[in-house]
């Protein structure tokens, strides 16, 4: 058994670091999901806010135009009445206007009769929006529109008293749409005086006009068409209604796209997002077209997703989670290799058991065969030759009757240390039993070479062992047998070996038998 591999940590750390920002996706897609639902219910609520502003703006006009389709004509008494408590009420309601239709042959009369009424200064007057914003001469044309009744009048307002509105582009347009339909039409926006963006909306006096009239069509009477002039700052509300970070909250006219200034009446902006942010995270966006009639406008919110966005409660549990888990991991990963060390260390012990001698520490007879069958292998396909020295320990059972199986467990101890030291470190030392040990020497050169371990070996084994102060000798009977010559499988060279061993320990003589 291996322990946890390099391998296994990475899989571990991998499937971690995958849990943990699953886990954290989930939570930032959880994020954006509300975000984008508190979009939803923004945009839901502030085009409510201005539907309701709007609407009632529009039934507050038409209430205008029918309280002076009602009396016949304009008294600026109670208009004046009426509009103070109207704008009272809406402070979103920038003024309330009237304008009437005159005919150019009768506009010097108009004139005359508008300053006999208490306005000396009154006189009908072209104006250049577009253009430096500047009063001009009027032009020849069969009918002029002037604003006869403004309230309130702010202090520096009182040139508006003459301005013929067909003269402004915007103005005139949606004026005659308004006239054409017989309904409520507002123009493009557009900067007041006082620097606040607006729009106005006309509403004809349905009354005047007959069924049949064609669009335009101006008798000698005195047509009369009334518009409300709204105050897009005060229609915002922009304390109710503040801006998130990340969103821009537009008011548009349908003629022209979100992005054309010329068309926005409003725009609010939060703080902007980060580039990282923008890269990282969405943006939403809700369109919707505000339901009135004759206010063509939409309201559309934009809303990008950033840092703020995201729960820090969530985050902070699942970093929490994250450091929980991973000391988990960890522990699981420390036990499963410390169980894992435990088992081998327990199965080398087996091993250990099974193969090698336990007095000695030397390889027994079962790993010497293996060993001998490999190194076998290994010497056919090199074609070199491999030695088995088989060595006996000559009068061991006398040591063991003089000095005790004390003195004689420790002398095999020593004598196996010694052949291990007089050897090469990759040839093997193996106790076959009792006192019988075998050699395997590879890679045999010649006979001359095995001579030469074979008598290092009597010399380590003459100078004797001192045991518990007492000095121990014995002699060794040795026999070899060579691998081919001998034989080509390890019962056959133990055996030849052995013979030989037991004829050197019948001798009494060193001999070194080869064929």
């Amino acid at each position: 058994m291996k322990p946890l591999s390099v391998w296994t940590y990475t899989v571990s750390l991998a499937l971690w670091l995958s849990l943990c920002f699953g886990a954290a996706a989930i939570v930032i897609e959880l994020n954006i999901r509300d975000a984008e639902k508190n979009l939803t219910q923004y945009g839901d609520a502030y085009s409510d806010h201005l539907d309701k502003e709007m609407v009632s703006s529009e039934t507050i006009l038409k209430g205008f135009a029918a309280l002076f389709g009602a009396v016949g004509g304009p008294d600026p008494v109670k208009a004046s009445r009426y509009v103070r408590q109207v704008v009272e009420a809406n402070p979103h309601i920038f003024a309330l206007e009237i304008v009437q239709a005159v005919a150019k042959s009768r506009l010097v009369k108009f004139v005359d009769s508008k300053r006999r009424d208490g306005a000396p200064n009154f006189t009908v007057r072209s104006f250049s929006y577009d253009s430096g914003r500047k009063w001009q001469a009027l032009k020849e044309k069969p009918f002029y529109y002037p604003v006869v009744f403004m309230e309130p009048m702010p202090s520096g307002s009182e040139d508006v008293l003459g301005l013929d509105v067909e003269s402004v582009p915007f103005l005139r347009r949606a004026l005659t749409e308004s006239l054409q339909r017989r309904a409520p039409v507002a123009s493009h926006p557009f900067r007041l005086v006082e620097g606040n963006l607006a729009y106005v909306v006309f509403c004809p006096i349905l009354q005047n006009f007959q069924h049949n009239d064609p669009p335009l069509a101006l008798s000698t009477r005195d047509e009369i068409v009334v518009d409300m002039v709204i105050d897009a700052a005060r229609l915002a509300e922009p304390a109710k209604f503040p801006v998130f970070d990340g969103g821009v909250v537009l008011v548009y006219h349908k003629d022209f796209s979100p992005d054309d200034p010329r068309g926005q009446l409003l725009k609010m902006a939060g703080k902007a997002r980060s580039p990282a942010e923008t890269a990282l995270f969405p943006a939403f966006v809700y369109q919707k077209s505000l339901a009135t009639m004759g206010e063509p406008f939409s309201l559309m919110v934009r809303r990008q997703v950033g840092w703020s966005d995201l729960s820090l409660g969530l985050l902070a549990l699942m970093a929490v989670l994250t450091l929980i888990s991973s000391l988990i991991l960890v522990a699981y990963l420390r036990a499963q290799q410390q169980g894992r060390a435990l088992q081998i260390e327990n199965q080398k012990r087996l091993w250990q058991l099974a193969n090698h001698d336990a007095l000695t520490g030397l390889p027994n007879r079962l790993l010497l065969m293996d060993r001998l069958e490999q190194l076998l292998a290994r010497m056919r396909r090199q074609e070199k030759r491999l030695a088995v020295m088989f060595l006996d320990l000559d009068d061991f059972k006398q040591v063991n009757d003089t000095y005790g199986h004390e003195v004689g467990d420790q002398l095999l101890k020593l004598v196996a240390e010694r052949l291990r030291a007089t050897v090469r470190v990759d040839d093997t030392v193996a106790r076959m039993s009792g006192d019988e040990f075998i050699i395997l020497i590879k890679s045999v050169e010649n006979p001359e070479s095995l001579e030469a371990v074979r008598q290092k070996i009597q010399q380590k084994l003459s100078d004797g062992f001192l045991i518990d102060g007492q000095m121990v000798r014995v002699r060794a009977s040795t026999g070899i047998a060579m691998f081919p010559t001998d034989g080509d499988n390890p019962e056959a060279l133990i055996k030849q070996a052995d013979m030989r061993m037991y004829a050197d320990k019948n001798a009494r003589t060193v001999k070194l038998h080869l064929v």
